[in-house]
C-alpha cells in the first residue's frame, strides 16, 4: 500500500510540503514513492503560485489524477487509489487542519507484448528497442526508443521531413500492451551550401571544417546538430542558431547565425590551506589568436612551497576537425621539506575526439629537472611519450552532479643524458557522480598510479625524485599536509599509489551547499592494494558557495590515523569541487 500524507488547513494557512516519510508503497518501491512525492509537490507548488488553497476533498481529487499519471507512466495501469481525511489540531488555538492520506495498491506491472514499426522500411540494429518484448511498459523507456528510432532512420536515410510517434494498445487480460511506432517521412534531400553570419574575425574555412558538413551528401539533421556542438566547442561563440532552406532540386542550405564571445579574458584567484598558506593564481587568455580559434593561455601560480608559470597554445581542428593540438610549456620551482626542484617541461599532445564522450591522447614531451636531495644536486634530461584514453559523460566540469569519468594512461620515459634508467608511468582513474535527489549528489573516485621499470636491468632508484609518488593534501587525502605521505608514512616517495574519495554533496539553497567526505591513500612499492601495509584515512566536512561559474570550496579535513607530526586538522579554500 502507498500512503501520501498532507496537511490541508481549513483556514488560510499555506499548503504544506509533502514529506518523504508520509509515503508507504505496496509492494515496496522506493523509486516510485519518490516519483509520486515529487509529482504531488510540483502540483502543490503550482497551486500555491496562483494563490489557491483548496479544501481536502477538492485537493484529493486533483492529486489522485496526478498520482495516476505517474503510476501509468511507470507501467501500473490497474492501480487502486483510496484516500481519507483526518482532522488534527493546528498550531494556533482553535485551528483545525485536515490531513489527507492516500492508499494505493499498484497492481501488476504491465509489460511490452509486441513492438512494430509502421510507415517506412528500415533495417533496425539488434540493440533496438531497449524496451522490447517482456520489458516493463514504462513511458520513459518508450520515449527513449522513439528518439533512438528517429536517429536510426535519420542516419540511414535522407528525409528532410521526418517524424516518429508511438501508440500503445493495452491488453488488460494479458497485463501488457502492444507498442506501435509510426513513422512519417518525406522529401529525400541532399546537403546543400553552408553559410555563416556573425563570424567577423573568424576564418570561414576553419568554421566550415569544424561543421564537417559536405555538400552533396545525404541530408541528416543529426549531422547538423553535431555541427552546432562543434561550433560551440571552439569556445568562440555564446550562441549558435541554424536556419534550413530546402530548394526545389532537393538540396538543403544551412545558415548558421553566430554570436561571438569576447575573445580575451583576464583572471585571478586566491586560495588557502593550512599547510601551504595563501595560494595566488593569475591568468590571461586569447581564444581567437589568428582567426581559427587558436587559444593562447598565460598563467602563473604561487604557493609557499611551489611556484609555477606556463604558456599554452591550443589549436583546434589540427589536420582534422576531431583533433586538438595542445602545446604546453611550464617552469616549476618546488621546495618540499629540505629538497629543492627546478622543473621545465615542453609537452605537445593531440586530443582526438572519437565521440562526444571518448577522447584519445598521444604526444611527446621533453622535461629537464635539476633536483637537490639533501646536499646533492642531479640533473635529469628526459623524453616522455604520453598516451591516454578518457571517457567523460559529465556535463559540468566545475560542479559535477551526474555522469561517469574513467581514464587509462601510459607514459614511457627515456633519459637523454644517462642520469635515469628508462621507466613507465601508468595511471588508471575512475569517478562517478549520481544525483540521489534534486538536492543530494553521491560522488566517488578511485585512482591508481604506478612506476614500472622498462626491463629487469632498469633500476627505479635511478629515476628523478620528483617523479616518485607521494600523497596527502587537498587533491589526495584531506587532513594531511601536501605530499607528506610516502613509504611507511615517511616523506620518501614510492612507486605505487592508490587513493580514493567518497563525498555526499547537498544543495542547501540556490547559493549554498554542504559536503561530507572521506579520503584514503596508500603509497608503497607493491601494486596490489591488499599488500599495502600503510593506508591513511582522512574525513571531514565542507561548505560550498555556488557562483555563476563554479562553487567556492571550503573544506575542513581531519586525519583519522594521523602520525605524531600531523596537525589536528587542515583547512582548504579553493575554486571548484575537489574532483
Amino acid at each position: 500500500m502507498l500512503a501520501f500524507a498532507a496537511l490541508v488547513p481549513t483556514q488560510a494557512a499555506e499548503l504544506p510540503t509533502v514529506a518523504r516519510n508520509d509515503i508507504e508503497v505496496s509492494p515496496g518501491n522506493r523509486g516510485l514513492r519518490n516519483d509520486l512525492r515529487d509529482q504531488l509537490q510540483g502540483y502543490r507548488d503550482s497551486l500555491r503560485s496562483i494563490g489557491l488553497n483548496p479544501r481536502a476533498s477538492r485537493l484529493a481529487q486533483g492529486e489522485r489524477e496526478q498520482m495516476r499519471q505517474v503510476l501509468e507512466s511507470n507501467g501500473y495501469y490497474e492501480a487502486e487509489i483510496i484516500h481519507r481525511v483526518i482532522e488534527e489540531a493546528g498550531e494556533t488555538e482553535g485551528e483545525v487542519q485536515e490531513r489527507v492520506q492516500y492508499r494505493v495498491d499498484t497492481g501488476p506491472e504491465y509489460q511490452v507484448l509486441s513492438v512494430r514499426v509502421e510507415g517506412v522500411e528500415v533495417t533496425l540494429p539488434d540493440t533496438w528497442p531497449l524496451s522490447g518484448e517482456g520489458e516493463p511498459l514504462v513511458a520513459e523507456a518508450i520515449l527513449a526508443d522513439q528518439s533512438e528510432l528517429q536517429t536510426i532512420i535519420d542516419s540511414d536515410s535522407c528525409y528532410f521531413t521526418l517524424n516518429v510517434s508511438h501508440e500503445v494498445r493495452l491488453q488488460p487480460e494479458n497485463d501488457g500492451g502492444e507498442v506501435t511506432y509510426q513513422v512519417s517521412a518525406a522529401d529525400p534531400s541532399t546537403q546543400g551550401k553552408v553559410s555563416f553570419t556573425g563570424q567577423e574575425g573568424v576564418d570561414e574555412a576553419f568554421l566550415r571544417r569544424q561543421t564537417a558538413l559536405r555538400e552533396g551528401v545525404c541530408f541528416s539533421r543529426a549531422n547538423i546538430d553535431q555541427a552546432i556542438i562543434n561550433l560551440y566547442e571552439t569556445q568562440l561563440f555564446s550562441a549558435v542558431r541554424r536556419n534550413l532552406n530546402r530548394s526545389e532540386d532537393g538540396s538543403v542550405d544551412v545558415s548558421f547565425e553566430l554570436t561571438q564571445r569576447e575573445p580575451r579574458t583576464l583572471s585571478a584567484g586566491i586560495g588557502w590551506d593550512t599547510d601551504q598558506g595563501i595560494g595566488l593564481k593569475a591568468g590571461w587568455e586569447h581564444r581567437n589568436l589568428a582567426g581559427r580559434a587558436q587559444w593562447l593561455e598565460l598563467g602563473a601560480e604561487w604557493q609557499r612551497d611551489r611556484q609555477s608559470g606556463n604558456i599554452q597554445l591550443t589549436l583546434p581542428g589540427f589536420l582534422d576537425a576531431r583533433n586538438t593540438l595542445v602545446w604546453n610549456n611550464s617552469l616549476t620551482h618546488e621546495t618540499p621539506d629540505d629538497d629543492e626542484f627546478y622543473i621545465g617541461e615542453s609537452r605537445a599532445t593531440i586530443d582526438r575526439r572519437a565521440s562526444r564522450n571518448d577522447t584519445y591522447r598521444y604526444g611527446v614531451a621533453y622535461r629537464r629537472s635539476d633536483e637537490r636531495v639533501g646536499d646533492e644536486w642531479n640533473t635529469f634530461s628526459l623524453i616522455r611519450i604520453p598516451l591516454a584514453y578518457e571517457y567523460d559523460s559529465v556535463p559540468n566540469d566545475f560542479n559535477p552532479q551526474k555522469g561517469l569519468r574513467y581514464s587509462v594512461g601510459l607514459e614511457p620515459v627515456w633519459s637523454l643524458n644517462g642520469s635515469s634508467d628508462p621507466f613507465y608511468v601508468g595511471n588508471l582513474g575512475w569517478s562517478s557522480f549520481r544525483d540521489l535527489t534534486d538536492e543530494l549528489v553521491l560522488a566517488n573516485r578511485l585512482e591508481w598510479t604506478s612506476l614500472w621499470p622498462f626491463n629487469d636491468s632498469a633500476d627505479l632508484d635511478r629515476i628523478p625524485t620528483s617523479d616518485r609518488l607521494l600523497g596527502g593534501g587537498g587533491g589526495s587525502a584531506r587532513g594531511y599536509p601536501y605530499r607528506s605521505i610516502g613509504l611507511e608514512g615517511s616523506d620518501v616517495g614510492g612507486t605505487h599509489q592508490w587513493q580514493g574519495s567518497l563525498e555526499l554533496r547537498g544543495q542547501l539553497s540556490e547559493n549554498w551547499g554542504a559536503v561530507l567526505f572521506g579520503d584514503a591513500v596508500s603509497i608503497s612499492e607493491d601494486w596490489n592494494p591488499a599488500e599495502q601495509s600503510e593506508w591513511y584515512y582522512g574525513a571531514g566536512f565542507g561548505v560550498r558557495y555556488f557562483t555563476r561559474f563554479a562553487p567556492i570550496r571550503f573544506d575542513l579535513g581531519f586525519p583519522i590515523n594521523g602520525r605524531d607530526s600531523d596537525p589536528a586538522f587542515q583547512i582548504y579554500i579553493s575554486l571548484g569541487q575537489s574532483f
